[in-house]
């Protein structure tokens, strides 16, 4: 009777995680057309969702505020995020970063909105590793990912 039970339990574990769960295809990532960061290497990796900037000898560039886009002073890069082709409804998607959520952040062009966005990561000493994740639909898993600058990139300085 315990393994009937056990097996029960089991089955409707699977069951109930896999129902109404909608699993996408991976974000396309690129960097953004600015190449916001300098002139660093660039690699996402696809399986693991990971996102590589910089190198040995590779200097990542400071920004002044942006007030237009809301964005700190700081180093950062410049992510454009495409969404899968199979989501067809993106007013429902949620990105979360640095534990704040955000809704309607797709661009928009003439008011209409687009299948893609931009995030730009401040980096620091400290800080090098950055993750966000995105709920495409209600119901679909979300999807996470990592920004990684790589320790070896240094800190071009800035002229505050």
């Amino acid at each position: 009777m315990k393994k009937v039970l056990l097996i029960f339990l089991i089955l409707l574990n699977i069951v109930s995680t896999a129902c109404g769960t909608k699993i996408y295809s991976s974000a396309t990532i690129t960097r953004d057309e600015a190449n916001t960061g300098g002139d660093i290497s660039f690699i996402y990796d696809e399986h693991t969702k990971n996102i590589y900037f910089g190198g040995e000898g590779e200097y990542l560039q400071y920004y002044s505020a942006d007030e237009v886009k809301g964005l700190d002073a700081g180093y950062r890069v410049g992510i454009k995020v495409i969404a899968p082709s199979e989501v067809k409804n993106l007013e429902d998607a949620v990105l979360e970063i640095n534990g704040n959520k955000y809704n309607d952040f797709f661009e928009k062009i003439e008011s209409q909105p687009q299948n893609y966005f931009y995030i730009y990561p401040t980096f620091s000493e400290k800080t090098k590793e950055i993750k966000f994740k995105i709920t495409w639909t209600q119901m679909s898993k979300p999807q996470k990912y990592k920004v990684v600058l790589n320790e070896k990139t240094k800190f071009l300085k800035s002229e505050k």
